[in-house]
């Protein structure tokens, strides 16, 4: 298995291949998870600036650029990602991922 390091290199790189149009940053998060944030691109994917994206309800959001974006970024993170029975907690993910339309700081461009 690749070390939290490796995955969060290989995610931005396969990011970068699969969707060119769209700047990221793509960094470890604690010991085993990634954050994304989607900085700019040419769809306009929300209204605010900076929104969180539940990774669990993608497929709830309206058709269109938007839920297709948010379904590539999360297929190519949450790749090889497994998952294990916890007991009281339920099932956890090895592997967090967590994903951002703009940033506290930086709203994201429409160009």
């Amino acid at each position: 298995m690749k070390t939290t390091t490796e995955r969060v290199r290989t995610i931005r790189n396969e990011l970068k291949n699969a969707l060119p149009a769209y700047k990221f940053s793509v960094t470890k998060r604690h010991y085993n998870g990634v954050s994304i944030q989607v900085l700019s691109g040419p769809a306009k994917l929300t209204e605010q600036g900076y929104e969180q994206v539940n990774v669990y309800y993608i497929n709830e959001q309206p058709e269109g650029v938007k839920k297709n974006v948010l379904n590539v970024i999360n297929t190519i993170a949450s790749e090889g990602v497994t998952y294990r029975e916890t007991g009281d907690y339920g099932t956890q993910p090895d592997f967090y991922v967590n994903i951002r339309i703009g940033d506290f700081n930086k709203p994201y461009i429409h160009n």
